[in-house]
């Protein structure tokens, strides 16, 4: 996994990189590297350096920046006292080494508190308005499981917002089912303070989501997705990256998972999105998507899903596993499985063995019936026994095809099946209406 281990050091230079300073005195990262950092951005950037064992530079001014609710910038001030503002505050203040008694926590704690919804337990994007999010509750439920142990009414909230979590997910509310609603629970559900104590209930809603991520990873239908809300009287939205989230959330949930083809097939898009060019200047940063800006919360994570996939692999993949999933990828040898059909993740495998008797078994069946349809071409009728002759070719070319695509593995497929039905539509097709007209 050298290549992976190099990506992770590329994402977490370029976050070195695009840290910035603020006014007033602190520094830190704003969602694009040439705008303002701010408390909210900056507390993401270092829960994923930390997750990462990565040093935080300029860490005290870091720290000052996050200890703030309000920065200057010169459109004005930006205030960041909405729940998964101070969700993500808290859990980099901790990350920082303040301790549960220091001020700026908890201002943050009683302030979390308040904004909670009293029917449901759970937070809104917004402060007072609009409906519960999963999006804002689990980052809220995250931030008070680091505290839970030592702070009773923090265990509290964080057992009755896990059970409306887990309540949601169960009843099939709307909220969750978008992919990264089903991210977010997820990695939520797989925090060893949560899952100790779960239950079945918690268990099935981890399998729930795990499943769903997976649909949509083979599906190739993990893509960005926006969450509506109010901030004050405007109308706003929160873009989520559905691949980003996914692919982490789906290996951080179940460590078997990252087998699966739809993991694979994710994680390859994922990578194709971070910028590799060592001279260029956003080395190592993430993409939103294959057209998108380089941000820092796309390479946040993009960060963490190669975080989740790096320490599964070290931990649980023979390194030979490895290289021959590389190779099947590949189909750099005739006796690899290669993808021979596909459509949105669906794919059929085979290696030039499997090929060959498909073309062995399809050549006499559809020679078969083409004769037979000749042969009893008066008792058929014309149309009949031309149809009949048509189906028979088309098997033999299926088979062609197959045999050829998997014996010369280094052709691409769409050029050898090209090939193949060229030669079907424009020599066999017209022998065969010459011959039975």
């Amino acid at each position: 996994m050298s290549n992976i281990e190099q990506r992770i050091d590329w994402a977490v230079e370029w976050l070195h990189r695009s840290q910035a300073s603020v006014r007033n005195g602190g520094a830190g990262w704003g969602w694009l590297s040439d705008v303002l950092p701010n408390p909210q951005n900056t507390a993401e950037v270092v829960v994923a350096l930390t997750a990462a064992r990565r040093p935080i530079p300029r860490l005290d001014e870091v720290r000052t920046l996050v200890r703030r609710d309000v920065v200057d910038t010169d459109s004005g001030e930006w205030v960041f006292r909405s729940p998964i503002d101070l969700s993500w505050r808290l859990r980099a203040l901790g990350c920082l080494g303040v301790p549960p008694t220091d001020p700026a926590v908890e201002q943050c704690l009683r302030e979390l508190y308040a904004a909670r919804d009293t029917g449901t337990r759970g937070w809104r994007l917004s402060e007072t308005v609009g409906p519960i999010s999963l999006t804002a509750t689990t980052a809220a439920l995250h931030a008070l499981a680091g505290l839970a142990d030592t702070d009773e009414t923090a265990a509290e909230a964080l057992l009755q917002g896990t059970s409306l979590v887990v309540s949601m997910m169960l009843d099939d509310d709307p909220r969750a089912q978008p992919i990264y609603a089903c991210a977010h629970v997820a990695r939520l559900l797989a925090r060893p303070e949560i899952a100790a104590v779960g239950g079945k209930r918690v268990e099935k809603v981890r399998e729930l989501t795990v499943r769903r991520m997976l649909y949509a990873l083979r599906d190739g239908t993990a893509g960005a997705e926006e969450e509506s809300f109010r901030e004050g009287l405007m109308a706003s939205t929160w873009r989520h990256l559905g691949l980003h989230l996914a692919v982490g959330a789906v290996v951080t949930a179940d460590e078997r998972a990252v087998f699966d083809p739809g993991v694979r097939r994710g994680l390859v898009e994922l990578l194709e999105l971070q910028e590799t060019q060592e001279r260029s200047a956003v080395c190592g940063g993430f993409r939103t998507s294959s057209g998108g800006f380089i941000t820092s919360f796309a390479t946040v994570q993009g960060l963490e899903a190669m975080l989740a996939v790096q320490r599964v692999v070290n931990e649980r993949v023979n390194p030979a596993v490895i290289f021959d999933l590389i190779c099947r990828e590949q189909g750099a040898h005739p006796r690899d499985a290669q993808q021979v059909v596909g459509h949105r993740g669906r794919t059929v495998l085979m290696n030039s063995y499997a090929g060959g008797l498909t073309l062995a078994a399809a050549a006499p069946a559809g020679l078969t019936i083409a004769l037979l349809a000749v042969f009893f071409a008066p008792d058929l009728g014309v149309v009949a026994s031309r149809a009949l002759v048509v189906w028979g070719t088309f098997f033999i070319a299926l088979g062609t095809y197959t045999g050829i695509a998997t014996r010369l593995p280094s052709v691409p497929k769409g050029r050898t099946a090209a090939a193949v039905f060229a030669a079907y539509t424009a020599v066999i097709l017209p022998v065969v209406t010459f011959l039975l007209s």
